[in-house]
């Protein structure tokens, strides 16, 4: 699998208009910047919570499915990420689940093929999806042995500029 060049190609934008990420080290990773994000992502996701699923749906007014609220979610905050489930999952850095954060998001496969839904973790074993028709948009567990059976892969959705700060970082602390 390929990642979705939409994605990189939003990415190569992002360089593009920060001139100087790609060599970050002048900007030093900034957890309060990424801190800054995360907030606003988990606001946003906790402010969908109740709102209709509507297959297709990527708007608040209208609607989401489970690929459309994440791609709303992240938007909000300035991260662009591919439309679809699949896509989401194969453009976006893998995580251990040991590494698990809040504001990651959880693909599972519900439909007997891998990353058919998606969702995003807000922490305490729990997350926010847009789930079906009945139940809208809601806070499903971890723990619940369907989920648990059906997990398939945990990515992290970053700003490009704070990956490149992070990845940065990471390698002068590792000298």
């Amino acid at each position: 699998m390929t990642p979705d060049s939409s994605y990189h190609s939003s990415y190569q934008e992002s360089i593009a208009q920060n001139p100087g990420t790609e060599d970050s080290y002048s900007y030093g990773y900034s957890r309060q910047q990424e801190a800054t994000v995360l907030d606003s992502v988990l606001v946003n996701a906790i402010a969908q919570i109740g709102k209709p699923y509507v297959w297709g749906g990527e708007n608040r007014r209208s609607g989401f499915d489970c690929s459309g609220l994440i791609q709303y979610i992240l938007g909000q905050a300035g991260v662009h990420v591919p439309r679809t489930a699949a896509a989401q999952a194969i453009a976006l850095p893998a995580v251990s689940p040991s590494g698990l954060r809040r504001g990651d998001l959880l693909f599972f496969n519900t439909l007997g093929r891998p990353f058919t839904h998606v969702g995003i973790y807000i922490g305490g074993g729990q997350f926010v999806s847009a789930l079906n028709a009945h139940d809208g948009i809601t806070v499903q567990s971890l723990r619940d042995p369907y989920w648990a059976g059906r997990l398939d892969g945990i990515r992290q959705p970053m700003l490009p500029r704070l990956q490149a700060m992070r990845s940065s970082d990471e390698h002068v602390l590792n000298r």
